[in-house]
């Protein structure tokens, strides 16, 4: 679906390159496409919830605007960024609609686990809960500007850092979060739970906004 531009305020655009721009908090017109772009890319969900249609029909219906930063290119949705805090994310899991998809026992757990994964996280923290930029767009610098836009979320929210969790495979991903000044804390080994979802080991990534250095030291 191409987006007519012309509905997106001047002051939800953060930043504007050649041919894409960033948009944050997410205006109304334009709210239900990136809700569902946005949990299509969760591989969180992928394994609670299914396939990225599924995802969409059930999760990708309910979002904080403000907790949220696309990517729009040439009229097209082509990334985003998004964060949980204070234990929770960028969408509402509804109850309802994991029922009437999956029936009362499998929609209740699955919406169970749904929610608990908003939880994860420190009061003082923000966490990245989801970031993507599509092939396609990459190569202008979006994802850097998406980062950036994440830390200046982290002082305006007023707190100490942003965290994140990368698969050890990811090595673009890795780049991309190492070159804000992001840095690696640890790597977790999943064993057979990570088998099953895809994700033996991670490294989890810890971005704190620079220290300013006193005048004339």
């Amino acid at each position: 679906m191409t987006i007519d531009m012309s509905t997106i305020p001047a002051e939800c655009i953060v930043k504007q390159g050649d041919d894409w721009m960033l948009v944050a908090p997410i205006p109304d017109a334009i709210a239900e496409e990136v809700a569902a772009y946005s949990v299509a890319q969760r591989a969180t969900m992928k394994h609670i919830v299914g396939s990225e249609e599924v995802r969409r029909k059930v999760v990708g219906n309910r979002m904080r605007q403000d907790r949220l930063c696309a990517a729009i290119v040439n009229g097209e949705i082509a990334g985003c960024i998004s964060y949980r805090m204070d234990g929770e994310g960028s969408v509402w899991p509804e109850a309802k609609r994991f029922r009437e998809h999956f029936g009362p026992v499998s929609g209740t757990f699955r919406y169970m686990l749904a929610e608990a994964t908003l939880h994860r996280g420190h009061r003082d923290e923000l966490y990245l809960e989801g970031f993507k930029v599509d092939p396609a767009a990459r190569g202008r610098g979006i994802g850097t500007a998406l980062l950036h836009w994440l830390g200046s979320e982290v002082v305006r929210r007023g707190k100490s850092r942003w965290r994140t969790e990368a698969s050890v495979t990811a090595a673009p991903a890795m780049r991309v979060y190492q070159g804000v000044g992001a840095k690696p804390t640890k790597t977790v080994h999943l064993g057979p739970i990570g088998r099953i979802a895809d994700r033996p080991s991670f490294v989890v990534l810890v971005w704190e906004p620079p220290v300013d250095t006193p005048a004339g030291t």
